[in-house]
């Protein structure tokens, strides 16, 4: 007899995710093969530029998202409501922009220079990193109304076709010998804003054909999350920044490059996130019942695929190896704490991802001090000039995540927010 889901969540999750593995499965390709066939030094600007890239995300991205969710949540499926939401998150993320470009932009520029790029070639990827800007502000808040109108299969399928278009185009890069650090960024960059078009015609379907003006509750709502979470962010970003720093001063473009090619790898869990973004978020944030049940149970759902990650890393680490290429196969000991922290982080991240989209955030500058602590005792036994060192500072980061969490959780429960 044939099998068949029959629960139409179940099937739809499970759809997404297999064409989601796909999706992710193109761009963790690329990068490994970017990893493959740039240059050492080439690779180690690249590596530096995408995290730039990740950082501008964090910092314009971060509150604006987590009180447009909760906003949804709580109205959905109001479609007038959630125009007035998209105003106001757009409203909030430009003015948070505004204001946090001009010094990204020169952080930005140190950390290349310092990394052997010419002036010119930073002037370019300066260039890059503010078209993507561009381009995420134009899907990556307001395509959270797509996964709550249960249309992730075709973000997916978009998705889908973007990360191989981009691999055949990485192929066809290398083989007519223009493959280099500048070429694979702005590649990444076009693919940003070919995302812009479809997304917006989706998006325009459901929501009203006029534009509704942002309400003045949630303009509060989201800048008062803008201002509660922007010391966090700004955390993570120094996280990810004093890795970078610890590599720059104290090791070597070959430290940066290999720290970077290790992170290809951890591209294995982004299916996990994706996943999490378009199915365990829009179900967590509604209703106030069994809050804690589901939360325990999505959060061992998504840690699954890490463990599983560590596990083979520690069996067959020189099958992890072989995707990045020759140049990284002694770093054995290096993949098995890269895939700890990689899987430490992932589980950390997810399971506050489910309760601050809640917009039960209130407690999450804790991590600030827990981090500095562990950035003042960490340099006391970690080289922070090498690979493991930085490595294993990097997975500290998530134990301030984590407790931050549970004070959040705590927080929320006296409120009366929810019931357990």
């Amino acid at each position: 007899m044939k099998y068949t889901i029959r629960h139409p969540e179940l099937r739809r999750a499970v759809k997404f995710l297999s064409g989601t593995v796909l999706a992710q499965g193109a761009s963790a390709v690329a990068g490994l093969l970017l990893a493959r066939w740039l240059t050492v030094d080439d690779y180690a600007i690249y590596t530096i530029t995408m995290i730039l890239m990740g950082a501008l995300t964090v910092l314009t991205k971060g509150g604006v998202h987590l009180a447009f969710t909760a906003i949804l949540g709580r109205h959905w499926p109001d479609m007038e409501r959630a125009s007035a939401a998209v105003t106001a998150a757009l409203a909030a993320r430009r003015l948070v922009s505004l204001l946090i470009l001009p010094p990204f932009l020169g952080l930005a520029a140190f950390l290349l220079i310092r990394s052997n790029a010419g002036a010119v070639l930073t002037g370019c990827l300066l260039l890059a990193l503010v078209g993507f800007w561009w381009a995420d502000m134009r899907t990556r808040v307001v395509d959270q109304i797509l996964f709550l109108a249960k249309q992730t299969t075709r973000v997916q399928m978009l998705d889908t076709a973007l990360g191989l278009a981009r691999v055949i185009a990485i192929c066809g890069l290398y083989v007519v010998g223009w493959l280099t650090a500048l070429g694979a960024v702005v590649l990444g960059v076009i693919v940003a804003a070919v995302r812009i078009g479809p997304v917006a015609v989706w998006i325009g379907r459901l929501l009203p054909a006029n534009r509704v003006q942002a309400l003045p509750d949630d303009t509060r709502e989201i800048r008062a999350a803008v201002i509660r979470q922007m010391p966090v962010e700004l955390f993570y970003v120094f996280q990810a920044q004093i890795v970078l720093f610890s590599l720059s001063l104290f090791g070597s473009t070959v430290d940066i490059s290999g720290y970077g090619a290790l992170g290809r790898i951890a591209q294995l869990l982004l299916p996990l996130q994706a996943f999490s973004y378009a199915f365990c978020i829009p179900r967590f944030v509604q209703g106030t019942h069994r809050i804690i049940p589901r939360l325990i149970g999505l959060v061992a759902l998504c840690s699954v695929p890490g463990l599983m990650l560590v596990v083979v890393a520690m069996l067959s680490p020189a099958v992890l190896l072989w995707l990045v290429g020759a140049n990284y196969a002694d770093l054995g000991e290096e993949l098995v704490v890269c895939t700890l922290a990689t899987a430490l982080s992932s589980t950390a991240g997810i399971a506050w991802n489910l309760v601050a989209h809640r917009g039960w955030n209130h407690w999450a500058w804790l991590q600030i001090p827990v981090g500095l602590v562990w950035c003042t005792v960490a340099p006391q036994f970690l080289d922070l000039g090498s690979i493991l060192g930085a490595l294993w500072l990097q997975a500290g980061f998530s134990f301030g995540l984590i407790f931050a969490m549970f004070i959040d959780i705590a927080s929320a429960y006296r409120r009366g927010s929810f019931s357990v």
